[in-house]
């Protein structure tokens, strides 16, 4: 006669593991925490775009043409290149104006002044300098931060990560 083996087993944390698995599936709703710090970093790397003239987006801003060059010298005094009357760099370093928006499912930054296009895509007249980029690190650091708001409520060491670590993996 075969031999009937009964297995039983019990189920810790069901019940915590669903509620946390609903609180992702809530936080999935709304992801302005990494749009937020996502505004942030393309602000630190704009500035850097500017303070390297254009290095830091992969390719050093073309110099200006000497004749130019000196214009800019007598009417805007040393000004860096890229920079003369401010507005483009303080648009792209403080991402705040109107076309900056954070909402729950998408975000939006750059600058809405009209020269922007001809500086990043160039002209006949002007070649191009990237001003506006996301380095592809920037990416997938952007799609870390999302990952971790999702699992852990934006903190890997938070709480309710640790609550969760504890009933996944208790021994």
């Amino acid at each position: 006669m075969p031999r009937i083996i009964d297995v039983r087993f019990r189920v810790y944390g069901a019940k915590k593991l669903a509620r946390y698995f609903r609180g992702s599936a809530k936080r999935a709703t709304n992801l302005s925490g990494p749009f937020r710090w996502a505004r942030r970093d393309l602000r630190r790397l704009n500035a850097a775009n500017f303070a390297s003239d254009g290095v830091a987006s992969g390719k050093k801003w073309n110099a200006l043409d000497t004749e130019y060059h000196a214009w800019k010298i007598r009417h805007h005094g040393g000004t860096p290149t890229m920079i003369r009357t401010g507005d483009l760099y303080r648009d792209l370093t403080t991402l705040s104006g109107s076309e900056n928006y954070i909402g729950h499912k998408n975000a939006a930054f750059g600058t809405d002044l009209e020269y922007a296009k001809f500086h990043q895509t160039g002209t006949r007249f002007m070649p191009a300098r990237k001003i506006v980029f996301a380095p592809e690190i920037f990416q997938k650091r952007l799609g870390n931060k999302i990952a971790d708001h999702l699992v852990y409520g934006g903190n890997p060491a938070s709480r309710s990560y640790r609550k969760m670590k504890s009933v996944a993996f208790r021994g």
